[in-house]
């Protein structure tokens, strides 16, 4: 079974103009707990990661919030894996999938692209190569794709391709 959307690049929601996309507080974890979960998979000591990520300088944490968090997204630099270059990459979009195709993961992309901008002119995500809406979606905020591979900074992938994407200057 797909964690993924249905992809439907014609299908197009309605934007939420109620939606408020910010930095994500403390109180925010557990609706960030109960968004992450829906992806499926593992998720011991979810909540203790959470609040360490939401109250690290180093980490950009947003949310998409509806009287209650709906969606969520981070940045974060990673270093030091064979595989994946050095800099800040894009984790965790993820909108709940009663909100999708309202503007929520596009606002969330947004709010993660400026929040990085001033810390890096390079921005990278790890995309599922079968999840052709996030890829849809990192296109229209300017990423292209950098390489394709079984893992990336030791992320393997359902379908088993990844896709290592591009956000910036080409010669960083």
């Amino acid at each position: 079974m797909s964690h993924f959307a249905e992809y439907r690049p014609s299908a197009h929601g309605s934007r939420d103009a109620t939606l408020v996309v910010r930095d994500a507080l403390p109180g925010d974890v557990d609706g960030i707990a109960r968004v992450a979960r829906t992806r499926g998979g593992e998720h011991v000591g979810l909540e203790g990661r959470l609040s360490a990520w939401v109250d690290d300088d180093e980490r950009v944490v947003v949310v998409a919030c509806h009287d209650e968090v709906v969606g969520w997204s981070s940045a974060s630099r990673m270093a030091g894996h064979d595989d994946a270059p050095d800099g800040w990459y894009v984790s965790s979009l993820t909108v709940d999938p009663a909100w999708r195709r309202r503007g929520a993961g596009d606002r969330l992309l947004a709010a993660v692209v400026a929040a990085t901008g001033s810390r890096s002119p390079v921005l990278r995500s790890i995309v599922n190569a079968t999840n052709n809406a996030s890829i849809d979606l990192h296109t229209a905020h300017g990423f292209v794709e950098e390489a394709r591979g079984s893992s990336f900074a030791g992320v393997t992938f359902q379908g088993g391709v990844g896709v290592l994407l591009r956000r910036g200057p080409t010669d960083t």
